[in-house]
């Protein structure tokens, strides 16, 4: 066995659908076989047997804070709950309107589309949206750098762009949006779970990243991480009860700002979700994310060095990608989705980009498969 490759037992640990192959982790991780378990005994137990079980609960979301603070190499008090990346986004948005007179959020083409539609919406408040150019390699740090100036407040890279899997060079983003006085915030999205991601390391002012992918937790369970600079020196202008210091104090004349990441909480917490983020989170951690991402690699290149000599036609991946192999299949595309429906490949298309994802429960049978229907 190659030493890179998981040993197959690894993907006994999660529930895969029956028959299928699934390629599609860049999408929703497959659902661990301890998330059941955990969320009876974190949310279901205590409320069956308390009533109101809030003790329980605020205990399960600040093991949900430790538990991920343990995999990205951060303080959980720099950790604030979302309920998605929309959201964090917003949140940290709504702060930076007193933190500078800069009014520009620039942002690549290429980030998720709900980057974009945060960003715009704040045209009322004064602000403009500005991106990179259409054929810009977001992994190119002077990129960024020739499209900063005095404006700019705010820079939002993704670490792995969702429809190309490049993997940009957070830290040296972040250092450019810093030497032209900007802040940079990291889109860890599509990354962590499969690629390290390390944002004290990076110089990052915040990052924003989701469960629902790589780590197998389930929608819900988004974040934002500030770094411990900005941790009391930006006021978010969206805040509810929980982002006070005292939630329980119960005076509506007297708000004072949780001294931690809680500032951006807001209302009412979800509990469930982050439960089973927790689950994810345990078991992405066990395994390990540089094995993971090792494995990925390895499956990456088996299909490639079989794949890429059939399909002249095909454009593949150049330069450093994340856990997802884009592919674009061109005017292939229809018969390459007609492939993947009959032999029960479960992947996506981003227009004629086909998406591949192998995670840790995938292994060379499902290689083997994919070039059966493909090659």
């Amino acid at each position: 066995m190659t030493p890179a490759l998981l040993q197959p037992a690894v993907a006994a640990r999660f529930h895969l659908p029956s028959g299928s192959v699934y390629l599609k982790s860049h999408s929703v991780g497959c659902q661990p076989r301890a998330a059941a378990d955990a969320l009876q005994a974190r949310l279901l137990h205590p409320w069956r047997e308390t009533g109101e079980a809030w003790p329980d609960w605020l205990a399960a979301i600040d093991d949900w804070r430790a538990a991920l603070g343990g995999l990205i190499g951060v303080e959980a008090r720099d950790l604030c709950p979302a309920t998605n990346v929309s959201a964090a986004l917003s949140r940290y948005l709504s702060a930076l309107g007193q933190a500078t007179d800069r009014r520009t959020i620039l942002l690549a083409p290429s980030a998720f589309p709900t980057i974009g539609y945060v960003a715009s919406g704040l045209a009322a408040a004064g602000w403009t949206t500005r991106y990179l150019p259409v054929d810009t390699d977001v992994r190119d740090p002077a990129s960024w750098t020739a499209a900063l100036d005095d404006s700019v407040a705010l820079v939002v890279a993704m670490h792995v762009s969702s429809n190309s899997g490049a993997l940009t060079d957070i830290a040296a983003v972040a250092r450019a949006a810093k030497a032209a006085g900007a802040r940079c915030v990291a889109d860890c999205a599509q990354s962590v779970g499969i690629v390290p991601v390390n944002p004290a390391a990076w110089g990052a002012d915040a990052v924003i990243g989701t469960s629902v992918k790589w780590l197998c937790g389930g929608p819900g369970a988004a974040w934002l991480w500030v770094a411990p600079h900005d941790r009391t020196a930006l006021d978010p202008m969206e805040r509810g009860w929980w982002s006070h210091e005292n939630p329980f104090e119960m005076d509506i004349a007297d708000f004072r700002y949780a001294p931690d990441a809680r500032r951006w909480w807001g209302g009412t917490p979800d509990v469930a979700p982050f439960i089973l983020s927790t689950a994810g989170i345990g078991e992405i951690a066990a395994i390990g994310v540089d094995a993971i991402g090792a494995h990925n690699r390895t499956l990456q290149a088996m299909l490639r060095d079989a794949l890429e000599p059939k399909t002249p036609g095909w454009s593949w991946p150049e330069g450093a990608v994340g856990g997802t192999l884009c592919i674009d299949t061109g005017t292939d595309q229809p018969r390459v989705a007609e492939a993947l429906d009959r032999h029960d490949l479960r992947a996506d298309f981003r227009g004629t980009i086909l998406r591949l994802s192998f995670h840790a429960y995938n292994g060379v049978a499902d290689v083997e498969r994919t070039l059966a229907a493909l090659g």
